[in-house]
């Protein structure tokens, strides 16, 4: 999980791009700019006009078989930032949410958020239900210090809070990993604490 477009240039995350020899960016209909503008500007910063492009941005196309087989067929899946909310939508309860948890995915910025079992809904900073594929850590992106602080009291002490930076670079695998710190802040509550 990276903290924005910004930390796809990260050593550690070129490394893994440049392994790559089918790359595929995932695309919700709702990214900020149309998915082909956000795919074709990925493609330019990774070097790699050769990324197939997959937009899943209505229910039919999360359960299309052929979605899922392109994604399988990758070697890595960039999931491109966009709206947390959208995405959401989409992938949970879909054949391509099931096929998030088993692929080499890298989750761009807000969609990032998405994957836990709780997320954060970016308009206010409450937390609501993400995709489950990992529990008791909550994971989002630098907000306004005020959002930041009505996030951390919502959640509690009971969940762990990783708060990305733009150039933050996180792994999970069934462990946590920090690869690069780019701003990122986790805390317990009001506590700081070790990813």
């Amino acid at each position: 999980m990276v903290g924005s477009t910004t930390a796809l240039t990260e050593d550690v995350v070129v490394a893994r791009v440049s392994g790559a020899q089918r790359l595929c960016l995932l695309a919700t209909a709702a990214a900020f700019a149309s998915p082909l503008s956000a795919a074709d500007a990925l493609r330019a910063l990774l070097g790699r006009p050769d990324a197939d492009l997959v937009v899943a941005g209505d229910r039919g196309s999360c359960e299309a078989p052929e979605t899922i087989e392109r994604l399988d067929a990758a070697d890595l899946v960039i999931a491109l930032d966009g709206s947390a909310l959208h995405a959401r939508a989409m992938w949970r309860a879909s054949a391509l949410g099931a096929a998030l948890a088993q692929i080499p995915l890298v989750a761009v910025g807000t969609v990032a958020s998405v994957l836990g079992a709780t997320m954060i809904d970016p308009r206010g900073g409450a937390p609501t239900t993400g995709l489950g594929l990992f529990d008791a850590v909550v994971v989002g992106t630098r907000a306004a210090e005020e959002q930041s602080r009505r996030t951390r009291s919502l959640l509690g002490s009971g969940l762990t809070y990783v708060e990305m930076g733009p150039h933050s670079v996180i792994h999970y695998d069934g462990t946590w990993r920090v690869e690069v710190d780019g701003g990122l802040r986790v805390t317990r509550g009001d506590e700081v604490v070790a990813l």
